[in-house]
């Protein structure tokens, strides 16, 4: 009978041992599936959040986008006004021969002698009265010449200027759309990212809930050798606890 249960009390040891040593182990490896999850969980969390903030800014751009390209039709309706203003004052301007240039010409340089004559008052009466109506006359047909070049160098600056503001609209559209897709592609990586992390925290933690699952396990089997070995010393044996 001693035999017995100092066999009994040696193998109760000796299995306490050894499920103290797996409830140990399975709780390390418990705490570090706990800390790979909240390491993963952060991770994700960051990410997230940063897709958040980089959706804003995408939203940013694309309000950009469409807004330079509504400025774009805008400045595309004026540019056609423009173009057909400049056919039309083209259609309507006749360019001026050699003749005509020559005519010019003469009639500035005529201008000019009035002028200097009036100025130094070697004209009549009657005749500073003549050479004024001349001088008027003059500058009118000088007048309707330029005006003729004036309006349409008018209007072909007018057509350029809208021109240039089409350009630069579809310029600012097309920058804040390629600044859209730009952050789009880094969305879509940190989403990425941010899916591994959650795929790795989700592994990690039903890792831990498997290690916790073992080391209860563990600890009961624990309890229960301690409470078999109780009973022998409490019933005379000789049951000595040497797990921790």
């Amino acid at each position: 009978m001693t035999n017995t249960i100092e066999n009994l009390n040696e193998n109760l040891e000796k299995q306490l041992l050894k499920v103290s040593s797996v409830m140990n182990d399975m709780g390390r490896k418990r705490d570090l599936a706990n800390t790979n999850t909240k390491k993963n969980t952060t991770e994700r969390n960051k990410l997230n959040g940063e897709v958040k903030e980089l959706i804003k800014n995408v939203k940013s751009f694309k309000a950009e986008r469409d807004k330079n390209n509504n400025f774009v039709q805008e400045k595309k309706i004026i540019r056609k006004e423009m173009s057909e203003k400049l056919k039309s004052t083209q259609a309507n301007f006749t360019k001026p021969s050699e003749e005509d240039k020559l005519r010019i010409l003469r009639l500035k340089s005529k201008k000019q002698i009035l002028e200097d004559t009036l100025k130094v008052g070697t004209f009549s009466s009657s005749e500073e009265s003549i050479a004024k109506e001349e001088l008027a006359e003059i500058n009118k047909k000088i007048y309707a010449f330029n005006q003729s070049r004036s309006i349409l160098a008018s209007a072909r600056k007018s057509q350029e200027i809208a021109h240039k503001e089409v350009q630069e609209a579809a310029t600012l559209a097309q920058k804040a759309h390629e600044g859209m897709l730009e952050i789009n592609t880094e969305i879509d990586k940190k989403r990425e990212l941010a899916e591994i992390a959650h795929r790795k925290l989700r592994i990690s933690k039903k890792e831990a809930d498997s290690f916790h699952g073992q080391f209860i396990l563990a600890a009961n089997l624990k309890n229960n050798c301690r409470d078999m070995l109780r009973a022998i010393k409490n019933d005379g044996g000789e049951a000595v606890d040497n797990a921790s």
